[in-house]
C-alpha cells in the first residue's frame, strides 16, 4: 500500500500526526485480526489498542523490503494474543470459544441482492451463520490460518512469516482446515 509506506516514512521521521493517519487506515484490519485471535469485542478492543501501541512503539525498527507491513502487523498481533493467552492460561482462566455467530460479528459475508425472494435471504443468512460457527469450533490456530487467507487476503508467504512457521506448514493447515469445515457444514445439513 503506497500511502502506507509513505506514512511509515513520516512516522519514522517524528511526524505523530501520520501515525493517526497510519491508525485510520489500518483500524478496521486491525480489529478484525483481534475479534479473530479474541473471539469476544471486549478483548479484540483492548487487543487491537495493544497492536496499535506495539506498531508505535517498534516503527522505528520496521525496516520495508524485509516483509510487508500487513504481514508485520499481524505478527504482531499473533505475538500479543499468544503472550496474553499465556498469562491467562497460567491463571487457568482462559475460555476457548468460538468466533462470534451474532447476526452483528458474522454475516458481513455477503448481502442479498434486491431481487432476492425471502426464503433465498433466509438460506443465506442461515448457511453464514453455519460457517462462523463451524469455524468457530476450528482449533485457534486453523482459524487464524483461514482468516489470514480468507478474509485479509494474505499470501501463503505473508501468512508463513506472520505465524513464523513454513509455507508447506501453512498450505498444509489450510487444507486441513477446509476439510473440517466441509465436515461441520455436511454435518449441519449445509452441504451435500
Amino acid at each position: 500500500m503506497g500511502d502506507a509506506e509513505s506514512l511509515i516514512a513520516r512516522i519514522q521521521e517524528g511526524d505523530t500526526s501520520a501515525f493517526e493517519e497510519l491508525v485510520v487506515i489500518y483500524k478496521d484490519k486491525v480489529y478484525s485480526l483481534a475479534l479473530t485471535l479474541a473471539g469476544n469485542r471486549a478483548d479484540a478492543e483492548d487487543l487491537t489498542q495493544e497492536i496499535f501501541l506495539r506498531i508505535y512503539t517498534s516503527l522505528p525498527d520496521f525496516a520495508r523490503g524485509k516483509g510487508s507491513f500487513d504481514a508485520w502487523v499481524h505478527r504482531i498481533g499473533v505475538n500479543l494474543w499468544i503472550d496474553s493467552w499465556r498469562r491467562r492460561k497460567k491463571l487457568q482462566t482462559f475460555s476457548i470459544d468460538g468466533a462470534s455467530t451474532s447476526e452483528e460479528e458474522g454475516t458481513g459475508w455477503e448481502l442479498p441482492s434486491a431481487e432476492e425472494d425471502v426464503q433465498e435471504k433466509i438460506d443465506k443468512k442461515e448457511f453464514w451463520q453455519a460457517v462462523w460457527k463451524a469455524m468457530g469450533e476450528l482449533p485457534e490456530n486453523y482459524r487464524l490460518a483461514l482468516k489470514l487467507r480468507a478474509i485479509d487476503e494474505l499470501s501463503y508467504k505473508e501468512i508463513a512469516a506472520t505465524l513464523g512457521e513454513s509455507e508447506a506448514a501453512v498450505k498444509s493447515r489450510l487444507n486441513r482446515c477446509r476439510q473440517l469445515l466441509k465436515e461441520k457444514l455436511r454435518r449441519d445439513g449445509f452441504l451435500p
